[in-house]
């Protein structure tokens, strides 16, 4: 799967209005920083994983957001608006790598694309970091002031069965509720249609 340009350049636009809404000088300051890096991400390494394109990592944090929108609507879970938007789109942006280097790279070997679905590959001379950690690290490197309810929410955002996440399995905070059962949601939606 792929997306058209001006589906890039929409949702780009979007994205960095949300942002700026969201984040305020602090957003900018990211977008100043990681923007052009960010706007042609991919979000996974193979085919059958989501967003494996370029422009897949915006594209699906703004589903994830639009269905973190609309559960929490229906169920009333989280009250604060700009929290929701901060976790929803910014829960990822560890794949764009660190401040200099992409995580991913173009797969190329032409076995690993047809035969595997590799579309990427993970660039070995980064540090070694989870894509939370990393995310973290991003947003504290750009000021990006988050709640203590936000920090877990993105540290949760891979999931509970890593390791790190297992403490907190059974006390998520709702906002990381919300956040992984729109993941999940979307993730499934990508792979039956």
């Amino acid at each position: 799967m792929s997306i058209s340009t001006s589906k890039i350049e929409k949702n780009w636009s979007t994205f960095q209005s949300l942002i700026i809404k969201c984040c305020g000088d602090a957003g900018k300051n990211l977008l100043e920083e990681l923007g052009e890096r960010m706007i042609m991400c991919p979000s996974s390494m193979r085919k059958d994983q989501i967003g494996a394109y370029p422009g897949g990592m915006i594209n699906t944090s703004l589903d994830i957001t639009m269905q973190m929108r609309k559960a929490n609507q229906i169920n009333e879970i989280c009250t604060d608006e700009m929290s929701l938007l901060r976790v929803g789109l910014l829960h990822d942006i560890g794949k764009i790598g660190d401040e200099t280097t992409d995580l991913f790279s173009e797969q190329d070997s032409e076995w690993h694309r047809d035969k595997l679905g590799q579309m990427y590959k993970y660039n070995e001379d980064l540090s070694r970091m989870s894509v939370s950690h990393r995310t973290l690290y991003l947003l504290q490197r750009c000021k990006i002031d988050l709640s203590q309810e936000e920090w877990i929410a993105i540290q949760l955002a891979q999931g509970s069965h890593f390791e790190e996440n297992r403490f907190y399995v059974g006390h998520e905070p709702s906002l990381g509720i919300l956040l992984q059962q729109s993941k999940a949601l979307v993730s499934h939606l990508f792979r039956v249609l």
